[in-house]
């Protein structure tokens, strides 16, 4: 008797164990959850070098074209009223196509608006290499621009919803460090092709070395879309479309190739985040509207008008950054500078040094060594800066605060001291570009997901439109107010502090995050 009632209470135990675990396996668990239970590892970090060539292709795309119009000035006799609509090519087409790809995002998928817009931006910068004038050229070069856009915006999202929340943070702030280095890559290019010299008559069209150089820029962008068929669409954006099944499927391949040796044990899976909804069967002008209006409603207008404003700054401010440095760098190098007169001195020397070349000349539009060296040990600063940026992704407002009130007193800085190193150096490092990541990775935590991709898609057509609004605005000042601009600039950027106040407060690290 006392064997049988020893063998039942062993059953009878096991009975009860059995119905913990299925217990446990019918647990509903959020998606923060679900995707912390995935891990971190080699699918994550592949993601991560995925996304930053992506979003390296897309600001090499963009930003080089200058350089490209430079070196093809000759070869079509560019005027500078065709030299000025060239320029603005790449501007126009974010701002033309931000809310089309927010849109599609959202509604189709983060990976399919990449996929397709990295490939047909390929596509047409291949072509671009083989334009027979400069129209064809700005045409393509405008059709590129315009699905290469997405990168900045479906990048951030796509990474941010397929990381755990305790590496988030750091990822995001590590891809952006990456796209600092699109000014010094782009520029170390065009100086080691610009040097070449060779003539390839191919009957309509003449193959110069600036033909080379726009292939060899297009190359990230048909590199990135190979990369991105080896990874799955954004589990959050599946889940929040109503696929379950779907993206339990995503997660546990993620988790396999993360290394995960145990079964994947979510079986239940839950978005559990307020603010989404779901979409309504419709025309496409009340889908559009469905999309955006809630962005500019309560309760999410607040933090909109908040991150679009710092958006602004940030890309005004260090758009005149990048258009001015290669000028100034150059003024720094001339021998008839004084090197006790300040900022404003080198800044009116670039105006003699422009208007020197008004010859079409090999030597016009030539790269010099001090520009390359200048802008690879700029892009090196920002992209290091970044990096110590990531150990302390957490406290993403803090970093906005310092950032912006560091650019404010080097904005100050430039004009107030009468030496030149002194003046270039501030000049050097007051760039705001490095709210960048931050800001977006804002985007992916105070969006909610059915809203993300368009709400991050209008912040590129923002900060596109405050670039050319801080070119065109500083351009004609910085010359005959040299000192004023600069105080306005760093009043610009103080304000960024203030702004930056009515975030939310930093969330602290759990004892649980590595």
């Amino acid at each position: 008797m006392e064997t049988i009632n020893y063998e039942s209470d062993i059953i009878e135990k096991q009975i009860t164990m059995s119905g913990k675990d299925s217990e446990e396996k019918a647990k509903c668990y959020n998606f923060d959850e679900a995707i912390d239970l995935a891990g971190n590892g080699w699918y994550n970090i592949g993601l991560l070098i995925t996304q930053s060539i992506t979003l390296l292709s897309m600001g090499l795309d963009l930003f080089s074209f200058s350089v490209v119009v430079a070196f093809a000035s000759c070869d079509f006799q560019l005027s500078m009223v065709q030299k000025s609509i060239l320029v603005s090519v790449p501007f126009t087409g974010p701002v033309l196509t931000a809310y089309a790809w927010g849109y599609f995002s959202d509604t189709r998928g983060r990976k399919k608006s990449m996929t397709i817009g990295m490939f047909v931006s390929f596509v047409m910068s291949t072509l671009c290499a083989f334009s027979p004038n400069w129209i064809v050229m700005g045409v393509l070069k405008l059709i590129g621009t315009c699905f290469c856009s997405c990168a900045q915006s479906a990048s951030y999202t796509l990474l941010g919803e397929s990381c755990p929340g305790r590496i988030k943070g750091p990822y995001l702030l590590v891809m952006t460090s990456i796209l600092h280095l699109g000014l010094p890559t782009y520029m170390t290019i065009a100086y080691c092709v610009g040097n070449l010299d060779f003539f390839y008559d191919l009957g309509y069209i003449s193959f110069k070395p600036w033909r080379l150089l726009v292939l060899i820029l297009a190359l990230p962008l048909g590199l990135g879309a190979v990369l991105l068929h080896f990874f799955f669409e954004s589990p959050k954006f599946v889940l929040n479309a109503g696929n379950e099944k779907q993206a339990l499927e995503i997660l546990r391949k993620i988790h396999k190739r993360n290394g995960g040796l145990e079964e994947y044990s979510v079986q239940h899976l839950t978005l559990n985040e307020e603010g989404n909804i779901k979409r309504k069967e419709g025309s496409l002008l009340e889908s559009l509207w469905q999309q955006t209006a809630p962005l500019f409603k309560p309760p999410l207008l607040r933090n909109t008008v908040i991150l679009y404003y710092l958006v602004f700054i940030s890309f005004s401010i260090s758009g005149s950054l990048y258009v001015w440095l290669p000028f100034i760098a150059k003024a720094f190098t001339s021998p008839e500078l004084n090197h006790t007169e300040g900022l404003c001195a080198m800044v009116e020397l670039t105006s003699s040094i422009s208007s020197v070349h008004t010859t079409c000349t090999s030597s016009s539009t030539a790269i010099e060594l001090p520009l390359v060296l200048t802008v690879i040990v700029s892009g090196a600063f920002f992209s290091s800066v970044n990096v110590i940026m990531s150990r302390f992704a957490l406290r993403r407002k803090a970093s906005l605060i310092m950032i912006y009130a560091f650019a404010g007193i080097c904005c100050a800085l430039t004009t107030s001291i009468p030496n030149n190193i002194a003046g270039l150096f501030y000049f050097g490092v007051f760039s705001t570009s490095l709210c960048m990541g931050p800001l977006f990775a804002y985007f992916v935590d105070l969006v909610p997901t059915s809203f993300r991709g368009m709400a991050a898609c209008l912040g590129v057509m923002v900060a596109r439109i405050s670039s050319v609004a801080g070119i065109n605005l500083v351009g004609p000042f910085i010359t005959s107010h040299c000192s004023v601009t600069f105080y306005c600039l760093s009043a610009f950027a103080l304000s960024g502090v203030l702004v930056s106040l009515l975030l939310p407060a930093d969330k602290r690290k759990s004892p649980t995050d590595k």
